[in-house]
């Protein structure tokens, strides 16, 4: 179903995970010194995400 070469974009996906749940632990240990908003936090962790699988999905399409 993946192709080789395209498997390192969709390691995005938990990366994104972690640093998202990082922050909310960070934030949740030191609420003080972490100022970011929560929907700002999930734009900046799935946005990039999202916008790659986007693209990939538009690229099996049009290649099919």
């Amino acid at each position: 179903m993946f192709d080789k070469e395209n498997l390192k974009y969709f390691l995005i996906w938990p990366i994104s995970v972690l640093t998202a749940i990082f922050f909310k632990y960070y934030g949740f240990l030191r609420p003080d010194v972490l100022l970011i908003n929560n929907y700002l936090l999930f734009l900046l962790v799935f946005g990039p995400a999202l916008v790659v699988t986007i693209i990939l999905v538009f690229n099996k399409i049009l290649k099919s």
